[in-house]
């Protein structure tokens, strides 16, 4: 099966893995190559997307620092990257699921400290 993306055909889902296999396991070896993760995002940022707005709802400014965040993460921890346990759209969402659902729970942690000492006052 062919498919399209943008403008570039693909024979089948593997096909269409690979620059992202490529790219992490380029970020797993040099964690300062920014191209990949540009790669990643290229390919995968409405993923990310996908997940800040499941885990911060419809603030834009929110979601758009916990992409930022994710894609942090991704670069932090793409040397655990095993091509033998998962494919790379799996770890990436793993990886964007994890590190939004930490944001999601420091958030609150801080919303309600605050709100704490504004009673305490």
């Amino acid at each position: 099966m062919r498919s399209k993306n943008k403008g570039r055909e693909h024979d089948g889902p593997t096909s269409q893995l690979q620059p992202a296999h490529d790219a992490l396991l380029r970020l797993a070896t040099r964690p300062q190559d920014a191209c990949a993760l540009v790669a990643l995002y290229d390919g995968y940022g409405n993923h990310l997307k996908a997940s800040a707005v499941r885990w911060f709802g419809p603030d834009a400014e929110l979601r758009s620092r916990a992409v930022l965040s994710i894609l942090v993460a991704i670069g932090r921890q793409a040397g655990t990257y095993d091509p033998q346990s998962m494919n790379a759209s799996e770890w990436l969402s793993r990886v964007a699921d994890v590190e939004a659902r930490r944001l999601r729970e420091a958030l609150d942690t801080a919303g309600s400290k605050s709100v704490r000492t504004r009673r305490s006052m």
